[in-house]
């Protein structure tokens, strides 16, 4: 009987190093703050703040020392943007988002669509692709992408 043949060998996993590094961009969305009909006055639209995802799950909201809450994208002074609006997470490849039960909701957008009209169900997860546009608030509109070189 002739021998059984050996298990594939599993995949190469990895290393954290190797994973590519990816970079959330927040912007101040006009359009976005007109479709809101928001009380509070929109800052001046300028360039995007920039932040490099370097952890797995990341909080977007505001920032409360009472509350002890410092999350990690900082949505300034968007009042509509709850203190743990949602959370982004990643398995090292793909990121998603989950709706932390948000008083205003979190919109998901591919690049190029029309702003979203239907938020994300509170407590629901759903997956960004690179360049997909994420709407928080009264204004944010945040863009995750993979990092240029130097960037991260």
């Amino acid at each position: 009987m002739p021998a059984p043949a050996p298990a594939p060998a599993p995949a190469p996993v990895q290393e954290e190093s190797e994973v590519e590094p990816w970079i959330a961009e927040l912007w101040i969305d006009p359009e976005w703050y007109a479709e809101q009909r928001a009380d509070d006055p929109m800052p001046s639209a300028g360039p995007p703040t920039v932040v490099v995802l370097r952890e797995r799950s990341l909080l977007v909201g505001r920032p409360s020392v009472s509350r002890g809450i410092s999350p990690q994208i900082d949505c300034g002074t968007d009042s509509g943007v709850s203190r743990r609006h949602c959370q982004l997470s990643t398995d090292g490849y793909r990121w998603w988002v989950e709706d932390l039960q948000s008083a205003n909701g979190t919109f998901l957008a591919p690049a190029g669509a029309a702003l979203p009209q239907t938020p994300i169900a509170p407590g629901g997860r759903r997956e960004i692709d690179e360049g997909d546009r994420l709407y928080v608030g009264a204004w944010t509109r945040i863009v995750l992408r993979k990092a240029l070189p130097g960037e991260a």
